[in-house]
């Protein structure tokens, strides 16, 4: 099965060798559900969604990608190490000194990128990276029961034998216990660990998977909101456990936007008490404003070229050609404060470069996705329907983990605005 196709305007029949027929689709999209909700595997308020389909990747392809993942990362790593010490630019995050100074705090362990995903778009042969969650990534664990799940519908048996089975969720707790390792030395014993989120969170029940994953190869875990902590005799506690390790998944701008509802979590952290990961200086790293500066797209070619709206010249230079910009928010997630160059859009565009005046925005070179064709059924019949699809690898501590595909309708693509998602395999 090759799951990448030329792209088409309009729908087409499907080979119907990977379901048999009609019947057969619907029957693997019915046990796919049911396998999903079985796992507990929910985004929101129903099942993560989810085509009951794979994106195949040769070998050689899969390692130049996490070749192109890792050293993106590590750019933004020597980045990041470098920006948060820089007055200058840290005056363009709109901290309070105190914000400023837990950001600037040492997590007790080297690393300020630990858990990243980028969002890679491909290119030919290549990769190109147009931002990173290095705050707080998601899906690892998602991934991994997908996979299982696809693999264990009857259509997909043959994939059963030869491809590399996902195993993100191993490989993030590998990163989380190297730091622990590191911030409190060899000879301590095994952390507590408390996966760390606001209440109701869309991403809660990967929470409570983790914690599963987790307790299964041995160590002791609490799924647990910010407010939930106390601060006794300098431990950190919930409830009657002691915390020792820190998961955090709450955005570092919204604990600090909301610390009086945090102390006793930001004081043990400043105290150097507890060790958390990702740091709050994680944040740097994603803010889209590093994204500007030469050393991360100049010369590397793992990003596309990349301004900061900060001046005339550069708003001008991007107005004259408009359809060949993207423009971004510098700090946003979950694809708000993006505006692409549509035809259809031109008021939000020239809004959203008006709106560089105030505060900062990057305009971005705009590439073109690429198109996947998903089966779907239309008038009773089997179809390929071609979607956008970006790449999104994980990188736990400097190291390549496995990654996603996320898959839409529409060029901005994100699960919380309506995307889907599909397992990588390697062959």
């Amino acid at each position: 099965m090759r799951s990448v196709r030329i792209a088409v305007n309009s729908p087409r029949p499907l080979d119907e060798d990977v379901f048999g027929s009609v019947a057969g689709f619907q029957r693997a999209q019915r046990e796919l559900k049911q396998k999903l909700e079985a796992r507990g595997i929910y985004f929101g308020d129903g099942v993560l969604p989810t085509y009951v389909y794979a994106f195949m990747s040769s070998v050689g392809q899969s390692r130049r990608w996490a070749t192109h993942a890792e050293r993106f990362v590590e750019a933004m790593e020597g980045m990041a190490k470098e920006l948060v010490e820089d007055d200058e630019f840290c005056a363009t995050l709109g901290m309070d000194r105190e914000a400023l100074d837990l950001v600037r705090t040492d997590p007790g362990y080297a690393r300020t990128c630990v858990l990243c995903r980028p969002d890679g778009i491909p290119v030919g042969a290549d990769i190109r990276f147009v931002e990173l969650n290095s705050d707080s990534p998601a899906m690892m664990m998602f991934l991994d029961i997908v996979a299982q799940c696809v693999l264990e519908l009857d259509a997909f048996a043959s994939l059963r034998v030869g491809v590399e089975h996902p195993r993100a969720a191993d490989r993030l707790l590998d990163a989380l216990l190297g730091c622990y390792m590191e911030y409190a030395g060899s000879g301590a014993g095994d952390p507590t660990v408390a996966i760390v989120d606001w209440e109701a969170q869309k991403t809660r029940f990967e929470h409570q998977r983790l914690a599963e994953h987790f307790e299964a190869r041995g160590y002791s875990t609490i799924v647990c909101d910010p407010r939930a902590f106390q601060l006794v005799r300098g431990q950190l506690r919930v409830g009657d456990r002691r915390v020792h390790l820190v998961y955090r998944r709450a955005l570092s701008a919204e604990l600090l936007a909301r610390r009086d509802e945090v102390r006793p979590l930001l004081q043990a952290y400043r105290d150097g008490k507890i060790c958390m990961v990702n740091p709050l200086r994680s944040y740097v790293a994603g803010v889209k404003s590093v994204l500007a500066r030469p050393e991360v797209w100049g010369g590397a070619d793992l990003v596309p070229r990349t301004l900061l709206l900060d001046n005339h010249e550069a708003r001008a230079l991007v107005q004259k050609s408009r359809m060949n910009w993207a423009l971004k928010r510098s700090q946003g997630h979950g694809g708000d404060g993006v505006v692409l160059p549509d035809s259809d859009n031109e008021a939000e565009w020239l809004h959203a470069l008006g709106a560089s005046c105030e505060e900062p925005w990057i305009a971005q070179e705009y590439l073109s996705l690429p198109r996947i064709s998903l089966p779907e059924l239309h008038d009773g019949q089997l179809v390929a329907c071609e979607k956008f699809f970006n790449w999104n690898p994980f990188v736990f501590g400097g190291s390549f983990a496995g990654g996603i595909v996320r898959v839409s309708d529409s060029p901005l693509i994100n699960i919380t605005l309506g995307g889907g998602m599909l397992p990588v395999f390697t062959e």
